[in-house]
């Protein structure tokens, strides 16, 4: 062998330990590569079954019970609302308004833009009308009253009649007397029973047989009171309440009566009688 021969030799020699180091370098780097996959593979598989139970769990909404509290209970209007009503109180209060309501114990009224309350043993009459600006389209008709009431109406008609019958001029102080108080309980009971009323027809007659009541009671009043003075059959309007209460219902009676700054008793006696009257025929008129 030439010593060319044994240098070459040496060099392969030499390299081979480079060529071997390259190699296992080489695998080293292939062996890592899956072994990172599969640690990030493990790694990311929890991550994912957690996202997945998350997304899988149906949400639950707890909702809280809403307050049940009790419904209100609105009371029921009156039939006799937007009626126009004049009011004369015991202390000679004298009050035009439109009604409200109206209850067993007190009416409720709009007067001047106000409103109030007045209870009804603290009146002396009621006065009902009507609204002449009313819009009668607005509100069906009223509805019919029953059976019953109609036959105690008619009932009441009648013994008001007996008493139209006694009202009458040249009528005797003491049988107008007896007749006012065959009528006062019989009337008294038909206004308690059916006072309270929602029917309106039925109201409406309950209103005018009440005020009728009233004045043929005013009429003895004042009867009386011209019984106690002998001298000229007048009385003053300071002589009690009611003369001042009926001069402020009825102003055409204070009109038609005067006397100097008296009032002559006949007439105005005349003149509530004839009011009475009136109101029986507008009951009549009731269907």
């Amino acid at each position: 062998m030439n010593i060319e021969d044994k240098g070459e030799n040496v060099l392969t020699r030499n390299s081979r330990p480079g060529t071997r180091n390259a190699k296992r370098t080489n695998m080293a780097s292939n062996m890592k590569t899956p072994l990172t996959l599969l640690i990030v593979a493990l790694l990311l598989v929890p991550v994912e079954a957690a996202q997945k139970q998350k997304k899988g769990r149906p949400r639950t909404v707890t909702r809280k019970p809403a307050a049940v509290g009790a419904p209100a209970v609105k009371a029921p209007a009156s039939p006799l609302a937007g009626t126009a009503v004049v009011i004369v109180t015991k202390n000679s209060d004298r009050i035009v308004g439109t009604i409200i309501d109206l209850n067993p114990y007190s009416i409720r009224i709009r007067s001047e833009g106000l409103e109030s309350a007045i209870a009804l043993d603290t009146i002396s009459s009621l006065t009902f009308g009507s609204l002449g600006g009313r819009d009668t389209n607005r509100e069906p008709p009223p509805a019919a009253a029953s059976a019953e009431f109609a036959r105690d109406m008619t009932s009441a008609v009648i013994a008001f009649q007996s008493m139209i019958a006694s009202a009458k001029p040249g009528a005797d102080y003491t049988d107008y007397g007896r007749q006012l108080s065959e009528l006062r309980p019989q009337a008294e009971r038909f206004i308690a029973r059916y006072g309270p009323s929602e029917n309106a027809r039925e109201a409406r007659v309950v209103g005018l047989l009440a005020g009728a009541l009233t004045d043929y009671s005013w009429a003895r009043t004042v009867w009386t009171l011209k019984l106690g003075r002998q001298s000229d059959g007048t009385v003053a309007e300071g002589d009690s309440s009611i003369i001042s209460d009926l001069l402020v219902l009825y102003p055409d009676l204070r009109s038609s009566a005067t006397t100097g700054n008296r009032f002559a008793a006949d007439r105005l006696i005349a003149g509530l009688w004839q009011k009475a009257s009136e109101k029986i025929d507008r009951v009549r008129a009731v269907r």
